[in-house]
């Protein structure tokens, strides 16, 4: 049977295994273009909430939660690009748990809210969070443009990045991402709010492994590298 001027095969079990190529790189792409485009219009209506409560003018903690939640709405937005941009993996970790690792450390954070913020909590260390959360995701959208098309939210291997950030460090995206994890806390405080953080930090933790796996087994020269760089923190880890 053709079409046009290609023959399509005739075989069912053919032309899946044809077709399984595409699908399974673009299947997770437009879940994820999805996901995160529902995050960034949430971002968007939490900005327009945050507007509307300032009905006395804009003042520091107003003004810093605007431009973190700016900067949070930017980096989804731009994730979202990279997603529908980015190269065909050279290598993915196989297995479920890299992926299910993957998706808690990035979804995880989310949780943050859903707690109740503590009671009489001082001005200053709203300031503080908002900061904390501004200094992150503008942090997160250097790392992504660093990244460019090699961005991932599973362990893959597109392309060894060591410019900029990653000089380095080797996972400034995930230094960014606790970052936010901090400021986040401070405004949620609370005995569940430690324990989500422990739980985050355990993905990331994770996340890191199965990522450096993976790019040890693509690059070559990715031993090399580790052995001259810090993964979170130069001189600590």
């Amino acid at each position: 049977m053709t079409y046009g001027l290609e023959t399509v095969p005739s075989d069912p079990r053919r032309l899946r295994a044809i077709l399984a190529g595409p699908m399974r790189d673009w299947a997770p792409r437009l879940c994820a273009v999805a996901a995160f485009g529902f995050l960034a219009m949430a971002t968007m209506v939490r900005t327009l909430a945050i507007l509307a409560l300032a009905t006395d003018g804009i003042d520091l903690l107003t003004a810093a939660r605007l431009f973190a939640t700016l900067c949070q709405t930017v980096c989804y937005l731009l994730v979202i690009v990279l997603t529908v941009t980015r190269r065909a993996p050279v290598k993915r970790a196989p297995g479920l748990e890299p992926r299910f690792s993957a998706l808690a450390g990035t979804f995880l954070i989310l949780g943050f809210g859903f707690l109740p913020p503590p009671r009489g909590l001082a001005v200053a260390w709203h300031v503080a969070a908002a900061s904390l959360l501004l200094l992150g995701f503008a942090l997160i959208f250097v790392v992504l443009l660093q990244l460019g098309r090699s961005f991932s939210v599973m362990a893959e291997a597109r392309r060894h990045v060591t410019r900029g950030p990653y000089g380095v460090i080797r996972h400034p995206l995930y230094l960014a991402e606790l970052i936010c994890v901090g400021g986040a806390f401070i405004e949620t405080a609370s005995v569940p709010a430690a324990i989500l953080v422990f739980v985050v930090i355990a993905f990331q933790i994770r996340r890191i492994y199965n990522e450096e796996a993976v790019l040890e087994a693509a690059f070559p020269d990715y031993a090399a590298y580790q052995a001259s760089t810090a993964r979170l923190i130069p001189g600590v880890w």
